[in-house]
């Protein structure tokens, strides 16, 4: 199969996710799709964590955060300046999209007047999988919640119509990739910080 097949692949399975309309999605996956609706469970679960936990749990968190924050630094200002890709509603008619809380269908009228940013990978879908699998890889089952959660937000990226399938399956790997790599990398300096303070005799 060659790049013009796989596109038009993507291109034919975008359209029927995001034509396939339910009344009850059109109210979730705003919500699921916009971070600052977790923002008041994140903060709150973090900050009873850093009481809680000790040390090394701490350090952990730490580390996810800076995950997250690396990997959403990478996807928006490396990777989409890299690959160039256009979002769905920057060349496809008929698209359901929602700006400014309205549902809206493209046209070629609005289409000439829409500025958008470059789609592959999903940012959202990259954040949400290097969560994910910095999670599971450290608090195992505990992860699954969140793993259901980034299933959701891919999905809502397509029905949205701000993405191609191939856009979140493109963060979905490079999240996992940045994910586990970043848990691989926070274990080894908390065992090299601990062979540090045994060597100060703390």
């Amino acid at each position: 199969m060659d790049i013009s097949s796989i596109i038009q692949l993507d291109t034919s399975l975008f359209i029927r996710i995001n034509h396939a309309r339910y009344p009850l999605l059109d109210v979730i996956f705003p919500v699921i799709s916009n971070f600052k609706f977790f923002l008041p469970v994140i903060v709150p679960f973090l900050l009873w964590r850093f009481y809680k936990g000790d040390r090394r749990e701490r350090m952990l968190w730490i580390a996810g955060i800076v995950a997250v924050g690396i990997s959403d630094l990478l996807c928006a200002r490396v990777i989409k300046e890299i690959v160039g890709r256009a979002r769905p509603y920057e060349v496809l008619d008929g698209i359901y999209l929602l700006k400014s809380s309205k549902w809206l269908v493209t046209d070629p009228v609005f289409r000439s007047h829409i500025s958008g940013t470059l789609a592959w990978p999903s940012c959202h879908a990259t954040n949400m999988w290097t969560a994910a699998s910095y999670l599971t890889a450290w608090w195992r089952w505990r992860g699954v919640p969140v793993i259901v959660l980034a299933m959701l937000v891919c999905w809502s990226r397509i029905y949205l119509g701000v993405h191609y399938p191939l856009d979140v399956a493109g963060g979905t790997v490079t999240g996992i990739i940045l994910g586990l790599a970043a848990w691989k990398a926070a274990i080894s300096f908390i065992s090299f910080y601990k062979c540090r303070l045994v060597e100060k005799g703390k």
